[in-house]
């Protein structure tokens, strides 16, 4: 790995330097995309980089302000301007190149795009997809958000409203969305002379960018982006495209200019990022600091003792859904509590491992979990709440069983109690509909409809999954009064529930109420999982008005308020006699 993380200002980033030391006298900029998009192209992006360097070519990618794990404060157009700016001065000055490129990814590109107009030595743009519509490329986000389950808990406003638009739990300010609305480059003038365009098959408004700029003396070349179906989409199933990278980083090594001179300098060992409230350093740990975590604590007093381990879902990494885990984070600490929030490997800022598939559910992942507590042990916490949602809420629950240092867990909309190793997480995707209760209530949505009607809606799998549901039910139905067969999933289960509420576990299972999850405990545990109650202190909750990755507003802060008063019961019942965490205050300055 190459990877060395940075701040700039405030802003959370990765330096990509070249292994051998020296590189080209031209850096390049990564500015990512925004929101959901930048969610599915993270990971890649963190390839894209270190194919870079591999070339001898020293990149920088990072996060706006009020993204990622930049600091907070309002996301504006020209803010996300003046963060590539930002980059690209750090990068002449810390890797002493002569000029940068700057690569965009979709409403990256656009960035870059724009804040090459106010540089005087970009040397190329690299535009990945690009954004050269920002009306009618706020049209489909609108769009795509009107039909989403999430529409129903916090619909759609109106464009001229001052009412922000929530998509996938990322919220764009009315004047945001007026902002993107008005970006308009189909026909602006080339900010430089050399520009590497690489569209998806159905983007037409690059080439006649292109043949533009090359009607004009510049040299535009074009690249098909053919991988990009398979990466811009959930996390879970993408595909990182990795052929497409090897022809970009090719192109900018070949304009560059040969690698030479000295290895880039060192940064500080330590780098943290430091509020009134809260204090976050970035770590590296586990077998050959394979895992990326970020750790949270309290600014201004000790911590207590029991720490909270985020574990990100199939669909997001460390940040959550929506920046919930950040979110999340800063306000236990505010309220006196750490957090580890950690990317499982091949997800986010982790490298991938040897296991070539997507394994949510796989039992690697416990051994992450427990890397993940030894972290939290070396910094003074040896006690944690593991947390987690869906995919994650699995990973949380087992590590917990794993390891007692694990005194209690916060799962959301728990899947299966038992994945078996092998099955195709693809598949499991596909058999995860609604509850009935929760397509009846779908139905007062007008995007629902919308849906359906356009032929979008899997009507014959709803109908499959759901018939296939009622039968399982009504057979565990006859059956849940009967002590379960040994070794069935039902004792398996049941077992699990007994070691934790012997080891007076605080477990909290929590459900929004249409969840197709509460079908899986209801089979393993009766109906309305009234055989949990045999097992305190693990409890079950079942919240209304919440959707599966609790991205409504209303859910979110419940969340929140849940996990600080699930710390609190974990640090009264397993805390006493453990000293305080006191605020490391020795950490260097964020690197700027």
């Amino acid at each position: 790995m190459t990877m060395t993380p940075i701040y700039i200002d405030g802003r959370f980033g990765w330096l990509h330097a070249p292994a051998d030391g020296a590189h080209a006298p031209v850096g390049v900029v990564l500015c990512p995309a925004f929101a959901q998009e930048e969610v599915c192209t993270h990971h890649g992006l963190m390839a894209l980089g270190e194919a870079l360097a591999a070339r001898g070519v020293a990149a920088v990618r990072f996060d706006y302000g009020g993204t990622g794990d930049s600091i907070d404060g309002p996301v504006t157009l020209d803010g996300l301007i003046a963060d590539a700016e930002a980059a690209a001065a750090w990068l002449r000055g810390h890797a002493q190149v002569d000029r940068v490129m700057l690569a965009g990814v979709r409403l990256g590109a656009a960035v870059a795009m724009l804040a090459a107009k106010r540089l005087n030595d970009v040397s190329a743009l690299v535009l990945l997809a690009p954004v050269l519509s920002g009306q009618a490329f706020l049209r489909e986000t609108r769009a795509s958000a009107a039909v989403a389950s999430l529409s129903g808990l916090d619909p759609v406003p109106p464009l001229e409203s001052d009412q922000p638009l929530n998509t996938n739990g990322f919220r764009w300010t009315a004047a945001f969305q007026r902002e993107v609305a008005a970006i308009d480059l189909t026909a602006v003038e080339a900010p430089v002379e050399t520009a590497l365009f690489v569209p998806p098959r159905t983007d037409r408004r690059s080439g006649k960018l292109a043949q533009r700029w090359r009607d004009a003396g510049g040299a535009a070349t074009e690249l098909p982006f053919a991988d990009y179906d398979g990466w811009m989409q959930d996390p879970t199933t993408n595909e990182t495209p990795v052929e497409t990278f090897a022809a970009v980083a090719d192109w900018v090594a070949r304009h560059a200019g040969t690698p030479a001179g000295a290895p880039i300098p060192s940064l500080h060992d330590a780098i943290s990022l430091h509020t009134d409230s809260y204090i976050e350093e970035p770590l590296r740990f586990g077998p050959d600091d394979a895992l990326f975590g970020m750790l949270c604590r309290p600014a201004a007093r000790p911590a207590a003792p029991v720490a909270a381990l985020l574990m990100h879902e199939g669909s997001t990494h460390h940040i959550g859904n929506g920046r919930a885990y950040v979110r999340l984070a800063r306000r236990l600490a505010a309220g006196g509590f750490a957090s580890l929030r950690m990317d499982l490997t091949g997800m986010g800022d982790s490298p991938a491992g040897d296991n070539p598939r997507h394994p949510h559910y796989d039992p690697e992942r416990i051994s992450e979990g427990v890397a993940s507590l030894d972290c939290l042990e070396a910094h003074g916490f040896p006690r944690a709440i593991v947390a987690g949602l869906c995919s994650g809420a699995h990973t949380a629950l087992q590590v917990t069983l794993a390891d007692e240092r694990a005194v209690g867990s916060v799962v959301l909309n728990l899947q299966k109690f038992i994945w078996h190793y092998g099955d195709d997480i693809r598949v499991a995707v596909r058999d995860n509909k609604r509850s009935l209760k929760g397509y009846i209530r779908a139905m007062r949505n007008p995007g629902e409809w919308r849906r359906m009607l356009k032929g979008e809606a899997d009507l014959p799998g709803i109908a499959r999954v759901l018939a296939k549901r009622s039968a399982v039910r009504l057979r565990h139905a006859a059956t849940s009064l009967l002590p379960p067969k040994p070794g069935s999933e039902a004792a398996q289960v049941r077992e699990q529930l007994q070691t934790l509420s012997a080891r007076g576990a605080h477990v909290h299972l929590v459900f929004s109420d249409e969840d197709p999850g509460l079908a899986d405990m209801g089979m393993k545990l009766g109906r309305g999982a009234r055989l949990l109650r045999q097992y305190p202190p693990v409890r079950m909750v079942t919240l209304d008005r919440a959707d599966h990755h609790f991205n409504g507003t209303l859910a979110r802060d419940r969340h929140i308020e849940m996990m600080i008063a699930a710390m609190s019961d974990a640090v009264a019942a397993h805390g006493a006699g453990l000293p305080p965490v006191s605020p490391r205050t020795e950490l260097p300055a964020a690197a700027e």
